[in-house]
């Protein structure tokens, strides 16, 4: 067989918020503090609230001619147009999508709760409007902001009524870490609504930039970039520990674009620690750590061969394939190319349920 014979699932693609969506759709009085680029001493910045500034056109002039091809960047809807984005679906194989947000994202780091929420509210509609009718290729994660408890609780309900099968929370809350419990009700909420709970990387409530990113800073972007992947640790490791899992089995969780090679690490170590550290353990855990995270947990990854030489640790269950569509760092348009060569080790069992039907079972796609 080849991959082109598997229902090949997108666990996590983006599409870009159009300047027309912060514009209309945002309430007024926030539409000035919403992501914009900016002209500045000379050069292109990306500005963000709770973010430093981030220089884009030096960046710009070294694209290649394949980063061009990038529909992105070909001066189309930044994912928007559906026929587009299912004829770019067709031609990279992929037959449906998760579709997360792409400045939205970023909102998380904003000190303002209620800017938050008012922002989330507005891409929540938007989306779903716009997704909603092609729910057997698309499935968008709703935004939902974990400063005001009360207020993400209400949201949640929400979105569950309007259709979403996915909600997207901060990856890390620094202030006041998913351990505390004042979250209670929040988990009590998302496992009433039956919705997946998504965690995806560099979605956080703190500014990870280095200064002058998109500058010379000495490297600080790729540790940014590659770090804030190795963070999504923090949210597996914090779910178990605090018996979050445990107190509520019927949640499932996916920790998105965070790659997978570290999870075998992982789950084998906080299993040996459970048992030789077991005095200091609080809450006592009913089953391994990593029992827990192969019943709920789930991590997507795109070209990454160190999780696939891990399944003997991690099993295939709890892994999803994702494009990252159409970002750089994603396999657009070459999944099939990537997922071949990744893969050709692999079993035809284990390849179908990573690529395809692991997403499928979770979020409600068809399976063929």
């Amino acid at each position: 067989n080849t991959i082109m014979d598997y229902r090949v699932i997108s666990s996590d693609s983006h599409v870009a918020e159009p300047e027309l969506f912060y514009r209309e759709r945002v309430p007024a009085e926030y539409r000035h503090r919403t992501p914009h680029i900016e002209e500045r001493d000379g050069g292109q910045y990306r500005v963000v609230e709770g973010r430093k500034p981030r220089r884009l056109d030096l960046a710009e002039a070294q694209l290649t001619d394949e980063d061009m091809e990038r529909e992105w960047r070909k001066g189309g809807s930044g994912g928007t147009d559906i026929q587009y984005r299912i004829s770019d679906q067709e031609r990279d194989g992929v037959s449906a999508e998760v579709v997360y947000p792409d400045y939205t994202l970023w909102l998380f780091s904003s000190p303002d709760p209620q800017y938050q929420l008012a922002v989330a509210k507005a891409y929540n509609d938007w989306a779903i409007e716009l997704f909603g009718p092609y729910a057997e290729r698309f499935a968008p994660a709703a935004v939902i902001p974990a400063a005001d408890i009360p207020a993400a609780v209400g949201e949640i309900e929400r979105v569950s009524r309007l259709g979403y099968r996915i909600i997207n929370i901060p990856a890390v809350m620094s202030k006041r870490p998913y351990n505390r419990p004042e979250y209670e009700p929040l988990w009590t909420a998302i496992e009433d609504s039956g919705v997946v709970l998504s965690l995806h990387a560099r979605a956080v409530d703190y500014d990870p930039f280095p200064e002058g990113i998109g500058e010379e800073e000495m490297g600080g972007f790729l540790k940014w970039i590659v770090l804030g992947m190795a963070e999504s640790q923090d949210p597996v490791t914090i779910l178990i520990a605090a018996g979050v899992l445990q107190r509520h089995p019927r949640i499932q969780f996916t920790i998105a674009e965070s790659g997978a090679g570290w999870l075998g690490w992982l789950l084998y170590t906080l299993d040996e620690h459970v048992v030789k550290k077991h005095m200091w353990v609080r809450p006592k855990l009913d089953m391994m750590p990593s029992e827990f995270f192969k019943r709920q947990g789930h991590l997507t990854f795109g070209d990454d061969p160190a999780a696939l030489n891990n399944l003997s640790l991690t099993g295939s269950d709890c892994l999803l394939w994702g494009s990252d569509y159409p970002h750089d760092e994603g396999t657009f348009p070459h999944s099939q190319e990537v997922i071949s060569r990744t893969f050709k080790d692999v079993s035809e069992e284990d390849t179908r349920k990573i690529v395809g039907e692991n997403a499928a079972k979770l979020y409600g796609f068809p399976l063929n």
